[in-house]
């Protein structure tokens, strides 16, 4: 299964709340997350943690009952979605990272363009994130 994501870096002036909006009305079925700014810095982790989300979709294993939580879960490195709110959700007037994932190619608004986070080959580190991310289902209670 193909995976694609792009992640937008906003700053805390911009409208998440409408940026999100049009992110979805831009690509029907996508997942759109708002989180916060220096979760991840390369688009190619966000891509990786989406494919976990949406396959745990598929097989019915979602770490949460909403796949933005799932996701948001796996940005964390968590089971605790209180713990993932508190570190890595969104707060009025800081800068955000909005992520859009889905089965088809996704699309964001053309005044993003200039604000999608980088996609380089993944260092160790985050290697390890996707690791983690993907053992989260095992913890789980």
């Amino acid at each position: 299964m193909k995976i694609h994501a792009r992640a937008f870096v906003c700053d805390g002036k911009t409208g998440l709340g409408q940026m999100k909006q049009e992110l979805a009305s831009a690509n029907p079925g996508a997942l759109v997350l708002a989180a916060r700014a220096g979760s991840v810095r390369n688009e190619f982790l966000v891509e990786m943690l989406a494919a976990q989300t949406f396959q745990a979709m598929s097989s019915g294993s979602l770490l949460a009952n909403k796949p933005e939580i799932d996701l948001l879960l796996r940005l964390a490195g968590t089971t605790q979605i209180s713990r993932a709110i508190e570190d890595h959700g969104t707060r009025p007037g800081e800068r955000s990272l909005l992520v859009v994932a889905g089965r088809k190619t996704v699309e964001g608004p053309k005044q993003l363009a200039e604000l999608e986070l980088p996609r380089r080959r993944m260092t160790r580190p985050e290697l390890m994130k996707v690791e983690r991310a993907a053992l989260l289902n095992a913890q789980r209670p």
